[in-house]
Order: C-alpha cells, then sequence, then structure tokens
C-alpha cells in the first residue's frame, strides 16, 4: 500500500478510468465499482496520513529521549544508577533554581552561561548536562550551541530532535493543513462531478 496522498489519488483516478472503459458493464455496475474504489482509496488515505503521524511522534519521542537521558553505564547496578539519577536531579535543581527568578531572559542565559562554563573547567558533567537540558526549557541557543559545539555524537542527536520537532510543527501548520484538505476533497469528489480530478 503507498503512503503517498498523490499516488493514492492518481491510483484512484487510474481505476475509475479503467472502470468507465469497461463496456460489458451498466452504468449502475460502473458506478458500484467506483464507489469501492473510492471508499478504498478513502481507507488508504486515513491510514497513511493516520501511520505518518504515529511515526513523526514516535520519532520525536525518540529523539527528545536521546537528548534528555542521563547516561547511565552499562555495567551500573540499579543502586549505581539510582545514584546517578539522584546526582542529576540536585545539579538540575540547582541550575533550575539559579535560573528560575531571573529578571529577564537575557539574564537566566548569563546565568546558564556561568553555570555551563563552571562545569566545564571542574569537569563536572552533570552540572553540564542539567545547564544544556535548562537551556533546551528556556531557549537559550547560545548555551546549548556551546554544550554542543565540543560533543559531535550529542549535537547530532539534537538535530535529529530538532528536525523531528519541525516535522511535527509543520504537519499543523496551515500550509499543511490546507494541503490535506485539499487532497481530502479531491478523494471525496464525485467521478461524475465537475470538480473530479482528470486521471495521470
Amino acid at each position: 500500500m503507498t503512503t503517498d496522498p498523490v499516488e493514492i489519488l492518481r491510483q484512484r483516478n487510474a481505476e475509475v478510468e479503467q472502470i468507465r472503459g469497461f463496456v460489458d458493464l451498466t452504468e449502475e455496475a460502473k458506478q458500484r465499482r467506483i464507489a469501492e474504489v473510492n471508499e478504498r482509496a478513502q481507507a488508504e488515505y486515513e491510514e497513511a496520513i493516520e501511520a505518518n503521524e504515529r511515526e513523526k511522534a514516535e520519532r520525536l519521542e525518540r529523539s527528545k529521549k536521546a537528548v534528555f537521558r542521563v547516561p547511565i553505564p552499562a555495567t551500573a547496578t540499579d543502586a549505581e544508577e539510582a545514584q546517578i539519577h539522584a546526582a542529576y536531579r540536585a545539579a538540575y535543581n540547582d541550575v533550575y533554581s539559579s535560573t528560575a527568578f531571573s529578571e529577564s531572559p537575557g539574564e537566566a542565559q548569563e546565568e546558564l552561561e556561568r553555570l555551563l562554563g563552571l562545569a566545564e573547567r571542574s569537569g563536572d558533567k552533570l552540572l553540564a548536562r542539567a545547564a544544556y537540558h535548562r537551556a533546551i526549557d528556556l531557549g537559550a541557543q547560545s548555551v546549548v550551541d556551546a554544550y554542543l559545539a565540543s560533543r559531535p555524537q550529542k549535537n547530532r542527536a539534537w538535530e535529529s530532535y530538532t528536525a523531528a520537532q519541525q516535522e511535527v510543527s509543520q504537519s499543523r501548520d496551515i500550509g499543511h493543513l490546507f494541503e490535506r484538505a485539499l487532497t481530502e476533497r479531491a478523494l471525496n469528489t464525485s467521478p461524475d462531478g465537475p470538480g473530479y480530478p482528470a486521471a495521470g
């Protein structure tokens, strides 16, 4: 089954034209078959849209986890894992407290830059990650960029995350919704009506 709406329309139009060409069928039989083709095309389209939206949401969720996950060594015991998470939460709470009552976004960004600098100088990976995560939350892109500058693997995860976010956002924008409405209209247009698109 194709997932491209244009291809679904094209296939539907081709099938309708083929049915119209059957000389041994009555008009009533042709209309019945055309109605079946339209129904199937509409169902394929709806299934394709649902699958596409589900895939985008899953990709966003996976990429978000990759960005915000606290790395745990594969050999860590459950107790060690709990300690790492507790240490991260403490670092994040410190970062959050330092920026929560900032009078402006610029002031919060300066504080995040200071905390990230401190973390980088002292080798405090959890504090650096906490500053990075808080910078994402606050939209402090310069801090995000500074954190990612020396971390190519984390930068790739960030790029995947932002691409997935953009993809989900674009699927909800007015242009995409308008395009979808036009496709649905074309699929719902009666093959005998004036708005029926030509095959091919």
